[in-house]
């Protein structure tokens, strides 16, 4: 996996004026037991080698606390799902400020309401927003090709930028690459 994955233990690197992209994927699981950063990266290269994703789903959110409407401004992430002789495990893969996070869980509300443990929404503001799915489909793509579409097509140095290399672009590239049938167009 080399060395662009790291474990959700750590923090982003604050600049002066705001967050500096990182270049990694950061990689949060909620069903660890352990917070050793080697054995969630060997769980999470046998998750890789081994499995294949079944149905993928887009989310939004709002892009800040104070909106009343995310019809133009939110934030995309897409979650998706894998079946082992384990059971099911949940995903969510997405692009922020900081880096590429990827998040695991057997739970589906840990990784579309949690971002690295954290409530996405806060509860001040839970009685208006909630995620919203705005697209789903099948999928027979491997874990392994979907972690080596990313490394090949060079996803973690392509620095955030809100107008061009941002969530809703990676969004779109992630769905689009796993999805059977759909693909996702968004107008902003």
């Amino acid at each position: 996996m080399g060395n662009s994955l790291s474990s959700g233990a750590s923090r982003p690197n604050h600049r002066k004026n705001g967050i500096e992209w990182q270049g990694i994927i950061r990689y949060y699981s909620y069903d660890t037991t352990s917070r050793s950063l080697d054995s969630d990266l060997d769980d999470l290269q046998t998750h890789i080698n081994t499995e294949t994703i079944h149905m993928v789903y887009l989310y939004k959110k709002p892009l800040f606390e104070e909106q009343w409407t995310s019809l133009i401004l939110y934030h995309v992430y897409v979650v998706f799902y894998t079946e082992t002789h384990q059971g099911r495990f949940w995903w969510s893969l997405e692009k922020n400020g900081e880096a590429l996070i990827l998040q695991m869980s057997r739970n589906l509300e840990d990784v579309r309401d949690k971002l690295e443990g954290e409530r996405r929404i806060s509860s001040r503001n839970a009685w208006y927003w909630k995620p919203k799915m705005i697209i789903q489909n099948y999928s027979f793509e491997t874990f392994a090709n979907l972690y080596n579409f990313i490394i090949v097509t060079d996803q973690v140095n392509l620095r955030y930028n809100f107008a061009d290399e941002n969530c809703k672009k990676f969004a779109k590239i992630v769905f689009d690459r796993i999805a059977r049938t759909k693909r996702w167009s968004h107008i902003f």
